[in-house]
């Protein structure tokens, strides 16, 4: 009589029911036991096999031809490292809309335009001339800006470069035999892009509801009425003291005349040059004839040239924005999120490559089984962030003005591919290489310096990320005598023939000054939104020169992979290493056994970092459909999201 499996009166779910022992006869009770000795047998095979099968296959991945694992998360959870508690910078969250930028003043008068029924393009506008008022080491109407503009309405993303240009009468030699004439002096300018990029943006995109004046006069009553000077520009007055004492009475609006010292924090500084010359320009019906061509360009090249200049009628006359009406695009470069910005002499392609890179290796971070704060002990992902880093600066160097250099536009585009980011990806190494091994060249872009930035997310769903300059602090350390404006010493950023950098590598030949063209510039103003929803998802930028680029792909990569809030991937610490020189720079806030195990495991190189550049603004959308802001607590400006 042969038996049932199962007896009837036993459950199949009743793995653990041991009644069979009085269901069955001994001796298929016998036959039972050598059936379940020769599957245990089995199972304990099948578990060896596959022991030492994911012993090969992780030995494996620790070898030149394989991608590194996306973690080595065993190790590093013996330990937590020291961070530093959270920055006293706020995080904004806000129903409808925000901004954000590098001054708690210019934040309010973004808000106040949204308010009124402004779109993101106003806001950015007004916050941006109110930059040049209280920030003006770094931006205002002597010097450009590139902005990156979101339409919802369209689901399209555009890009505007109102960066200066290179003068009819420059050389590509012109500054070899005295390098200081293109930072310091009138030979520094160049064609200045601010107010005609103000109103193209505005007379294109603006949302109608706010004039020309409106976007204005707040910043004339600042520079009229006077503002505190910050902390961040009490700082960088001390330090430009001495060549205010050189250029006196050209740059004696920064000397205060009851103690014959620059001003000092607290101080309340007026501009009332500036002032007038703002109320012009509000007043104007053609406010670009009246810079660009009228009594203002008047003004402005019998200064230049009678100081020596070679900025002439002709080169303002000439000057036009460049509008980009296909920027570059990296699509779904994480679940269903793209990020656009502008082409090059914009880095965005630099920065999206690090984001793209880092995004695929620590997709789903905290899913894969570790903690929640798991990054934050994992040393591989800061020597694979370095890494991502020494790639992407590595191409830098050989990028230009689009409209320049063919070759630049090409290996941008390229950049932004999947293939691209993903084949970097996979050849991270497991350990610091020499600097061949990140790029075949051995040539070196310009350092570039200071700038503001502005991120606006509005009631309408826009988004604008802006970035604006004027090179060095204080531009070429000159200003109007007669319109109070400072100029820049854009001419700086652009390459010079048999000039190293510093670190003994030559000049880059895709940045030479050509008249007409624009230098290479490390802004990277970026929107990311949804391709499915056509939602803005981030609006980030950063200021800081050669680290804008860390700055702004730092954030990104920790709120999307991490979870963090935008404030908290802005706190974080920045580790920064952009090819040339090869050694890492790291805020004093790393813990330093972090620092310690990156040079002993993955033999890293560092040094620690100096000054205040490197500051991010950003807004992101959270999963409760909120809007959270931040901005930077690096630079002390009254920095404080605004929105509603």
């Amino acid at each position: 009589m042969v038996s049932h499996w199962p007896p009837k009166n036993v459950s199949p779910q009743s793995s653990l029911d041991l009644s069979y022992h009085n269901t069955y006869p001994p001796k298929e009770r016998h036959c039972l036991r050598r059936l379940f000795i020769r599957i245990g047998v089995g199972m304990a095979f099948v578990a060896t096999f596959l022991l030492v099968l994911f012993t090969m296959i992780g030995m494996s991945m620790f070898s030149d031809s394989h991608p590194i694992p996306k973690t080595i998360w065993p190790d590093n959870a013996k330990h937590r490292y020291d961070w530093p508690l959270p920055a006293n910078s706020l995080l904004g969250k806000f129903e409808k809309a925000a901004v954000t930028c590098d001054h708690g003043f210019c934040n309010e008068i973004g808000r106040d335009i949204l308010i009124k029924g402004g779109n993101a393009i106003d806001s950015s506008i007004a916050s941006m001339f109110c930059l040049g008022i209280t920030n003006p080491q770094s931006s205002g109407l002597g010097g450009g800006f590139i902005m990156t503009f979101y339409n919802r309405t369209l689901g399209r993303c555009l890009a505007l470069d109102a960066r200066e240009t290179a003068p009819g009468k420059a050389t590509e030699d012109m500054f070899v035999k005295n390098s200081n004439n293109s930072k310091y002096g009138w030979e520094a300018i160049a064609t200045p892009g601010e107010l005609y990029g103000y109103r193209f943006a505005w007379e294109n995109w603006g949302s109608g509801q706010i004039s020309w004046r409106e976007l204005i006069q707040p910043s004339i009553d600042l520079a009229r009425n006077g503002v505190p000077v910050s902390e961040y520009l009490s700082y960088v007055l001390e330090k430009k003291e001495w060549h205010f004492n050189l250029t006196t009475p050209n740059m004696d609006d920064w000397i205060n005349p009851e103690t014959g010292r620059v001003w000092k924090f607290g101080d309340v500084l007026k501009r009332t040059k500036l002032a007038d010359t703002l109320e012009k320009i509000a007043a104007s019906e053609d406010p670009i004839k009246l810079f660009y061509e009228g009594v203002m360009a008047d003004a402005i090249v019998r200064e230049v040239q009678e100081a020596g200049g070679i900025l002439t009628k002709e080169d303002l006359k000439n000057y036009r924005p460049k509008l980009y009406e296909t920027p570059l695009i990296r699509s779904k470069f994480y679940e269903n999120l793209t990020m656009c910005g502008p082409p090059p002499p914009s880095s965005f392609a630099i920065t999206q490559n690090i984001i793209s890179v880092m995004t695929s290796k620590f997709y789903n971070y905290s899913g894969d089984g570790r903690p929640v704060d798991g990054h934050l002990s994992d040393t591989y992902f800061y020597h694979a962030l370095i890494e991502a880093e020494k790639f992407a600066y590595a191409k830098r160097t050989l990028m230009g003005d689009v409209d320049f250099e063919e070759g630049s536009k090409k290996l941008a585009e390229n950049m932004t591919t999947a293939e691209y980011n993903r084949w970097i990806a996979d050849i991270l190494p497991y350990a610091a290489q020499n600097t061949s091994f990140y790029g075949q060249n051995d040539t070196a872009q310009k350092e570039d310096h200071g700038t503001s930035h502005v991120s606006v997310l509005d009631q309408y769903g826009n988004g604008v990320a802006a970035t604006s300059t004027v090179n060095r602090w204080f531009g070429a350390g000159i200003q109007s005598p007669s319109l109070g404006i400072v100029w820049n010493d854009e001419m700086d950023d652009f390459s010079t023939p048999g000039q190293d950098n510093g670190f003994g590598f030559a000049p880059s030949p895709e940045n030479f000054i050509k008249p007409g063209k624009r230098p290479m510039s490390s802004m990277s103003p970026m929107v990311i939104y949804d391709e499915e929803t056509l939602d803005v998802k981030m609006v980030i930028g950063a200021s800081g020169g050669s680290k804008i680029i860390s700055a702004v792909a730092k954030p990104v990569i920790r709120v999307l992979c991490f979870n963090e809030t935008i404030k908290e991937a802005i706190d974080a610490p920045t580790l920064h290493n952009q090819y040339t020189p090869d050694i890492t720079q790291y805020e004093e806030t790393v813990p330093k056994e972090l620092i310690q195990d990156l040079e002993q495991k993955f033999g890293q190189k560092f040094k620690p970092t100096v000054g205040f550049e490197g500051i991010a603004q950003g807004i992101v959308i959270g999963n409760d459909g909120k809007l959270y802001a931040n901005g930077d607590y690096r630079r002390k400006t009254q920095q404080h999201p605004e929105g509603f």
